[in-house]
């Protein structure tokens, strides 16, 4: 009914003259650092050269591209896309246009939408982005002799999404196997199969392939009949030389590779530390006075001063507005559209907490809402675990150098980014950007009991006294000595 209904209405719009937007009918797959191009065009043929012509990302606001008064207006990119697209208009006289998007990454994955409006019509069209990675060449190795037959191992790593693994033999058959997958941290799949084959087996290769089939690595294995062939002691004593020379060469590779690895934590560490102190003194020029909204607190929060917030086991006896919040939050009363804004909260030794800021529109009746970019959060936050995390707008996990219990929030709202600090070292700790729009306030999660944040959670002034640098355990670290190996220095990297 609602597809019959979808051609009427569209007979009726070409009946009236009007134009409808053609987008993409599939999914666009681009691999990772490729270009992916969508394009759009009017039906019938109508000139766009005088329409507002928007590209954005899963919102109407989230803007990729925007072609406004025959030019593109780049100032309303979001930070993501800033540089990365490029609108081509050769045929926008026919109502055709291409948008090229620059070295997609993972993040990319998602809905995309073109819109086409004119003073007497607008239509818009959606498709999807599926972004892949297409991972290394397939390892082969033999592991071990089962049964007078020869084990053969295949190892590829960092695929998207997740891969088929398949040993086939030289008529291209697949061969019965064990496979399996296992996702890293990142979200990328590594994969392996074993295949155990006989004497007579000749050549086998092993294929991965995403399941559509669109990509596919192989690599190839003769097996021949020395495999199955006893070793003389000769040729043993021979092999076994040759592990022990390459364990010694692996133990020196080892100790330099680790002692560079220190070297470079130790410049990581540095430069994050001094470059975070100086971001930080920059911050705090813009510092305002926050104050918490007690109309706007979860009732089982108790707010002191206007600038602390405490949990209490039973409700307290307040008036009920649909203003206030049903999670265990509380918002500011100050909210910001524009201008550069930075304040400090001490969060103590408690071990679960949200900070960052939220639009004032949000839902506050929904109690498991995900505090992410897309519901209109922009946080740091800690769990009970010792893990740090934020949204941008998929989970990141985060890992500061130290437990911070003095937190500085930045915005800069024409900017498009808020960022946390960590008081304690002045370090840098995260960066959101986002193309904000309508009031943003103040945000702070106080959500567990008695047994896990002990103490208040404050907003605390950024005296003078705060302001001076404190010194980093860095300052005095001298820089490691490199050490070099001549017969190994072809080798690094």
């Amino acid at each position: 009914m609602a597809l019959v209904l979808t051609l009427v209405l569209s007979l009726l719009r070409l009946g009236s003259g009007q134009w409808q937007v053609i987008g993409p009918d599939k999914p666009i797959q681009v691999v990772v650092g490729e270009d992916a191009v969508f394009s759009c065009f009017l039906s019938p043929k109508t000139s766009a050269e005088a329409m507002e012509v928007r590209f954005f990302r899963e919102q109407f606001y989230a803007v990729m591209h925007l072609y406004r008064d025959g030019k593109d207006q780049h100032n309303v990119q979001m930070p993501a896309y800033r540089g990365r697209t490029e609108l081509v208009t050769d045929s926008i006289a026919e109502g055709h246009v291409s948008l090229r998007l620059e070295k997609v990454t993972l993040s990319d994955t998602g809905l995309y939408g073109c819109w086409f409006s004119s003073q007497t019509n607008d239509q818009e069209a959606i498709w999807e982005l599926q972004v892949s990675v297409l991972g290394s060449a397939p390892l082969v190795s033999m592991t071990r002799l089962i049964d007078g037959g020869i084990q053969l191992l295949c190892e590829s790593s960092g695929w998207f999404p997740q891969p088929t693994v398949k040993w086939k033999d030289p008529q291209g058959h697949d061969l019965p196997s064990d496979s399996k997958a296992n996702a890293d941290r990142h979200g990328l799949f590594d994969v392996e199969a074993s295949l155990i084959v006989q004497e007579n087996a000749g050549i086998v290769s092993c294929s991965i392939q995403y399941l559509d089939q669109s990509r596919e690595v192989e690599s190839r294995v003769w097996i021949r009949e020395v495999f199955f062939q006893p070793l003389p002691w000769r040729l043993s004593c021979i092999l076994l030389g040759v592990f022990a020379s390459v364990l010694c060469v692996g133990v020196i590779g080892l100790t330099i590779f680790f002692r560079k690895l220190e070297g470079k934590i130790w410049a990581e560490t540095y430069w994050r530390r001094k470059h975070g102190a100086a971001e930080l003194r920059d911050a705090r020029k813009h510092a305002v006075e926050v104050t918490l909204d007690p109309n706007m607190a979860h009732l089982q929060l108790c707010i002191s001063d206007l600038k602390s917030v405490s949990y209490r086991n039973t409700h307290q006896e307040v008036i009920l507005s649909r203003k206030r919040l049903l999670r265990k939050h509380v918002v500011a009363s100050q909210g910001f559209w524009e201008g550069k804004h930075y304040w400090e909260v001490d969060v103590g030794f408690n071990k679960m907490w949200c900070l960052g800021v939220c639009r004032d529109d949000v839902n506050r009746e929904v109690t498991d809402v995900t505090l992410s970019p897309n519901n209109g959060y922009w946080v740091l936050g800690r769990e009970r675990d010792d893990q740090y995390f934020t949204f941008d707008p998929h989970r990141i996990i985060l890992s500061p150098r130290t437990h911070p219990t003095r937190v500085g929030i930045y915005l800069n709202y024409e900017g498009g980014a808020i960022s946390f600090f960590n008081v304690n070292d002045q370090s840098f700790i995260y960066t959101l950007t986002h193309q904000f729009e309508g009031l943003l306030r103040p945000y702070i999660q106080h959500d567990v009991n008695d047994e896990e944040n002990v103490t208040s959670t404050e907003i605390c002034p950024v005296s003078q006294e705060s302001e001076k640098e404190v010194p980093s355990d860095t300052d005095n670290l001298e820089p490691s000595p490199q050490v070099t190996t001549p017969f190994l220095s072809r080798a690094m990297p």
